[in-house]
């Protein structure tokens, strides 16, 4: 009876460990399916941020160069109407968010601020937790007149 008894757990738990086996294939083999067919749709919102950039949609960063001068800039941004006047302000520079992006805690709170490839020598010479003085423009996201994107114009060190 004892011996049976084995047998009944053995086969109870080799039962188990199949249909565990069973629920996870199938469960893995739909959402391969799903996945595979996800593909397709995934690679769209990878490729949608890169219609953003500024050779693609002819809106250019603050501080680039423009080849037909400043006129051609505003026009492609919508005008002055969204780009505020330059705002100065001091905080603490507390790094480097990204390539594009750094971060200056004011007395507001920390905040994000987007810089061009003009001002990136000066950042790199800038020491973390630095007091700094600097100028900057907020401007309207396109899709978006609500949400402001804080640019950098100009940094400097306080000493």
């Amino acid at each position: 009876m004892n011996l049976s008894r084995k047998k009944r757990t053995k086969a109870a738990t080799a039962g188990a460990v199949l249909l565990a086996i069973m629920l996870t294939m199938s469960a893995c083999g739909s959402t391969t399916k799903e996945t595979g067919a996800n593909n397709g749709q995934s690679n769209i919102p990878t490729v949608a941020p890169t219609d953003n950039l500024p050779n693609e949609n002819g809106i250019m960063e603050p501080g680039t160069p423009s080849t037909d001068g400043q006129d051609d800039n505003k026009a492609t941004n919508g005008g002055d109407a969204s780009e505020s006047a330059k705002i100065s302000a001091e905080g603490i520079y507390s790094g480097q968010i990204d390539s594009t992006s750094i971060e200056i805690t004011t007395g507001d709170g920390a905040g994000a601020y987007r810089i061009t490839e003009e001002l990136t020598a000066v950042i790199e010479a800038l020491p973390f937790d630095s007091k700094v003085k600097f100028e900057y423009i907020e401007k309207s996201v396109e899709d978006d007149t609500s949400i402001k994107q804080l640019w950098l114009t100009k940094i400097e060190e306080v000493k």
